[in-house]
């Protein structure tokens, strides 16, 4: 009877000390590192809406690429190819960087007057952004009209 409370205190001094290691992994990636390999990819257009309008007819063969090297805190890059209307809430390329959340929030084209916060969600196979264009105003010396100001979400697959 003696024996068993020593080994139940050995045991559970154990599996705390093996849980605090897995925690101080330095092998293990930062919540940052991890959603860029979810969003390192190339990603193709299954659906543009503009203020509940379907607008994917006008992006045909339109694809996202986004990509880069992790570092914490980083700036990455992005392209699209394909369609796009013009005016076009997507630039031809540019550059991006995590959010505040990171697992929900990127921001396109950062310290820029395009600058956008874009709330996103991602699995293996899709990618749906959800992000505002200003009106006319709020980007400076793009032409960007009324045509594409509002609500837009893209539902992007691999």
């Amino acid at each position: 009877m003696k024996m068993k409370f020593p080994f139940s205190l050995l045991a559970l001094a154990l599996v705390v000390s093996l849980a605090s290691c897995d925690k101080d992994d330095p092998k293990k990636k930062s919540e940052e590192q991890q959603q860029l390999e979810k969003l390192t990819s190339t990603w193709t257009i299954q659906s543009a809406v503009n203020d509940g309008e379907d607008r994917t007819e006008e992006f045909d063969g339109f694809t996202l690429t986004l990509g880069g090297s992790y570092a914490e805190n980083n700036t990455y890059n992005y392209s699209v190819e394909g369609l796009r209307p013009n005016p076009s809430p997507w630039p031809a390329s540019g550059t991006w960087k995590f959010g505040t959340n990171k697992t929900t929030e990127i921001i396109r084209d950062p310290a820029t007057d395009s600058e956008i916060s874009v709330a996103y969600q991602v699995t293996d196979s899709q990618l749906t952004l959800y992000f505002e264009v200003p009106d006319a105003g709020g980007w400076p010396g793009t032409g960007r009209i009324e045509a594409v100001s509002g609500d837009w979400v893209f539902t992007l697959t691999k």
